[in-house]
């Protein structure tokens, strides 16, 4: 049986997300600006942490 959410808890989340998104952006923006690391060495390292994570998921 599937629990109703409750419409404000999901709003809640949606603006919890929304959040981390902006954040995440603005951050990768500097570090991106200031040469610390380039969008294609994040993108490689999420791809990275990502396949690391699926499989201890398992």
């Amino acid at each position: 049986m599937t629990k109703k959410v409750d419409p404000r808890e999901l709003e809640s989340f949606k603006e919890m997300l929304l959040s981390e998104v902006i954040t995440s952006e603005a951050i990768i923006n500097l570090l991106d600006r200031k040469g610390i690391i380039s969008k294609h060495e994040l993108m490689e390292e999420m791809k990275r942490v990502q396949a690391s994570v699926l499989k201890t998921d398992k």
